[in-house]
């Protein structure tokens, strides 16, 4: 192979690394968020990717699209999930979903549920 062509192959390969390491970099960076700070900074997370954590309630698990609310106390926030729906969320359980903020809502692509946050481990459990 000539020398142009080994350099352009190379080129080429780092450019499309480097561009896979931003749209990972971009996900993987996304803000961990409460209720109050996307209600007290109107505007500031829209169509932004963010981690919003907080306590689940309103929970709605009836057809396709799972709906409920994260809440802090003192905001709440609704939240749109099509998905798996883990088997430990109900209300009352500290939950991050993932996803975009939009419209007042966010559309979560991902949700975690926090182990027994804040309680002694259940009998099943021992």
């Amino acid at each position: 192979m000539r020398r142009k062509n080994k350099l352009l192959v190379t080129t080429v390969g780092i450019l499309v690394l480097l561009a896979t390491l931003g749209v990972t970099s971009m996900n993987a960076s996304a803000a961990f968020v409460s209720p109050t700070q996307i209600s007290e900074n109107e505007g500031t997370y829209q169509d932004d990717w963010v981690n919003l954590e907080g306590v689940a309630t309103d929970l709605d698990t009836e057809g396709q699209t799972i709906t409920f609310a994260v809440t802090d106390g003192n905001h709440t926030v609704p939240v749109v999930y099509e998905g798996t729906v883990p088997d430990t969320l109900q209300d009352g359980r500290v939950v991050v979903a993932k996803g975009r903020y939009d419209g007042g809502e966010l559309v979560a692509n991902k949700l975690s549920v926090r182990a027994h946050e804040g309680e002694e481990r259940p009998e099943s459990a021992r």
